[in-house]
């Protein structure tokens, strides 16, 4: 069995491109925290750490995220995601970890 780091990555690695989630919802679907979501992404190598946001849209490093969310087309203003947009919540990720 996995452990929570490895289904953490997991789930974040199958976010598509162009959309983002929350640590909150990525950790609906592990069982855990967001704040151990959060602790995963500064750990974790190899995931797409800008697709995983804020609750409000924001990330955690603004200027690194806003080019690489240009890059896929998501959509920001003032540094926020379009979440209506562009974010999935648990049900969606369940959904895309079959």
């Amino acid at each position: 069995m996995k452990d929570e780091v490895d289904e953490v990555a997991e789930v974040v690695r199958r976010i598509p491109a162009g959309n983002v989630s929350t640590y909150g919802e990525v950790g609906k679907v592990v069982g855990v925290g967001a704040r151990y979501v959060g602790w995963v992404m500064k750990k974790a190598e190899s995931v797409p750490w800008w697709r995983v946001v804020r609750a409000d849209g924001t990330s955690h490093a603004p200027e690194r995220s806003i080019p690489r969310w240009e890059a896929e087309g998501i959509t920001h203003k003032d540094g926020r995601v379009n979440m209506r947009r562009h974010g999935l919540d648990a049900r969606d990720l369940e959904g895309l970890i079959g």
